[in-house]
């Protein structure tokens, strides 16, 4: 099971189930698109999971900056057109490329891949598996949100006996 804050402040609890539905969604789009590394990170930079070799890359250190450099292409976007924001973020390189984009608003998912995979293919193929994941997501926060609401009326209820005891009212 894994904690997850997320940038919003409220954090979401994945179970084993879901963590293992994550990392298999990160594994067949990685070996579908024979990517070097799909990194699946909240949009702080806090890797959650990843497929694909490390390499002497520091996670940590990589997820945080692709986490910075999402933001900033964020803030040039607002800066430009007053709201929007960039979904989908490419950086070119010489050997790879660098792909990011958001998994709603909380989520980030980066991939490396070599320059020789056709964008398209790896959009259509980031498009699923973000769908996927979002899927899986906002049922975590359906069902975060229905444990609240059932654990906050109980917690009212005993309250008030409680109250109503210790001050003599019932």
């Amino acid at each position: 099971m894994a904690f997850e804050n997320s940038s919003n402040g409220v954090g979401l609890v994945f179970s084993e189930s879901t963590y293992r539905k994550i990392s298999r969604i990160l594994y067949e789009l990685n070996t579908r698109l024979k990517a070097k590394l799909t990194i699946f990170s909240d949009m702080n930079g806090y890797p959650i999971d990843y497929s694909g070799d490390l390499r002497d890359m520091n996670i940590n250190t990589l997820t945080a900056v692709a986490s910075g450099s999402f933001s900033a292409s964020n803030e040039m976007s607002s800066m430009i057109s007053g709201h929007q924001h960039f979904e989908h973020v490419l950086h070119e390189g010489a050997r790879d490329n660098v792909y990011m984009c958001s998994v709603g608003s909380d989520y980030l998912m980066i991939l490396i891949f070599d320059k020789t995979a056709p964008i398209g293919f790896v959009r259509l193929l980031v498009h699923a598996a973000v769908n996927k994941l979002s899927q899986y997501l906002d049922s975590l926060r359906v069902q975060k949100r229905s444990a609240s609401q059932f654990i906050d009326a109980e917690f009212r209820s005993k309250l008030s006996n409680e109250m109503d005891t210790a001050f003599g009212l019932s």
